[in-house]
Order: C-alpha cells, then structure tokens, then sequence
C-alpha cells in the first residue's frame, strides 16, 4: 500500500486486479431484463461477480443514508469504502458517465515543475504578470491555453509589442516549466509567463482523478447495485482529508504534508 492508499493487492476479496470498463450493448426482451443484464455484466467485469451469486430482481438504488463513507482503499479502476451508517465495506467502481469529483487542498510542494496548474492573472501591455496571483488550481490535467476577455481594460494608445494580447485578466492553462522561488513559470505554447505565487495563496484540487484520493479521505456516493457491497456508483465525490502532495520518488513513500 502506497502512502496514498494504492494497493498491491486487491482488497483481499479475490476480485480480479485489473478488469476493463466496457458498455454493454445489444438487443434484450425487455427494458427492466436488459438493464439486469447490463448492471450483471458490468458487475462481472469489476468484481468478477459470478453467476451462482444470488443477486435481487432488480438494481438497487443506494440508500440515502448510505451515501457517506470513508475511503479505505485504492486500486485501478475502484474503491473500497466503509459506510459511516452501517460501518459496512463496499467496493465501488465509476459507471460509463459517472460523475466524478475529488477535491481538497494542495501543498506547497506541488509548485513544481510539469505540474499542471490553472490561475488567473494580471497581463500589462507587454504579456508581463502584473501582480502576485491568490489562488493555484490543481485539475489533473488538461489543454495548456491562454483565455480572457481585455475588452476596456487596455489603453488602446499603449503601446505593445507585435503579437502581444491587451492588457488585462486572463485564464492562464499549463505545465509548469520551472520554480524559482515563490515564481512559478508557466509554458503554453511559445509564450512563457513568470507568475508570482503569493505565499498565503490558496492551492486548490479540482480534478476527476480518483488515483490521488488516500485513505482516510470522505467520499460521497451515489449509483446502483446487484449485490450487497458492490456498488457501481453514478457518483462520486472524494473530499481530501489531507493536503495534496507530489508523488514519491521510487521506492520512498509519500511524505506527510508539512504542518503550516
């Protein structure tokens, strides 16, 4: 187990490790049979549920008050969660177009390069970062770009250097290239911005990657089940208990966030 909650194994149960996600398709006798159908094949792929299972007539929808949880586990493709209702652990996999959501706090170690970070900043006629920016967003991932509208926010006398955008507040998406300091410098394409990160910035997480979710972490559920214990969720939503930091180097654990 990784200092995140990654597993080596597969939480004991004898589930197969890896398994593949697929939408099942094709003609049934009837709308409540095929959905059965559905749900028992997609069951089987991630819990490697067999058919001498018992299983109820039909899905079953999470009860409300189940819905709340703490994250026990992580392995590929799932999660294992304990109810806080009934103390019970489930298995829980993403369906096709589940919504999903992890959120939290970033550590300052995350300013570091290839990292990809959104944040909105102060341009002068020039492209120069005008001011230290308040807040760092942390999505996972994305398409590096450059997004604002200027209109009125520029003298349209100043002058500027050929190509430059007008000055005023932009969306700025990307990895970072370099650290030096409380600057990070952002790359999107030919443009570089060197942005000041104030030191009481907020870092937030905002990403769909349930792979930086860790033990311990709240997690709110919502979906369809055929069998007690695993749940094929419609939503999830994870809550960082702790803030996030960089993965370790190889063969070292993750180190605990520093304490402000």
């Amino acid at each position: 187990m990784d200092g995140r909650g990654g597993l080596s194994g597969d939480f004991g149960t004898g589930f197969p490790r890896s398994c593949a996600l697929h939408r099942a398709s094709g003609g049934f006798g009837g709308i409540a049979a095929g959905w059965r159908m559905i749900l028992s094949a997609v069951l089987g792929l991630l819990f490697g549920a067999g058919p001498s299972l018992a299983q109820p007539a039909g899905p079953q929808r999470l009860d409300r008050a189940d819905r709340v949880g703490t994250v026990m586990a992580i392995a590929p493709g799932r999660l294992q969660v304990r109810l806080k209702n009934t103390g019970d652990l489930w298995v829980v996999a993403a369906a096709p177009g589940a919504t999903v959501e992890v959120i939290g706090t970033a550590a300052r170690e995350m300013l570091m390069p290839k990292q990809f970070v959104e944040c909105s900043v102060d341009l002068d006629d020039f492209g120069k970062v005008t001011q230290p920016i308040a807040k760092v967003i942390f999505p996972g991932g994305g398409t590096p770009g450059v997004v604002g509208n200027a209109s009125g926010l520029a003298d349209p006398k100043a002058k500027r250097s050929p190509g430059k955008r007008p000055a005023g507040t932009y969306l700025v998406s990307g990895f970072i290239k370099s650290v030096d300091g409380d600057e990070i410098t952002v790359q999107v394409g030919r443009d570089r911005f060197e942005i000041p990160v104030a030191a009481d910035a907020e870092l937030e997480v905002a990403t769909t990657n349930l792979t930086v979710a860790g033990v311990g972490d709240e997690v709110e559920l919502d979906g369809e089940y055929l069998q007690k214990g695993q749940l094929i969720a419609s939503s999830i939503k994870v809550t960082l208990t702790n803030p996030l930091m960089p993965p370790p180097a190889k063969g070292k654990g993750r180190r605990p966030a520093a304490t402000p």
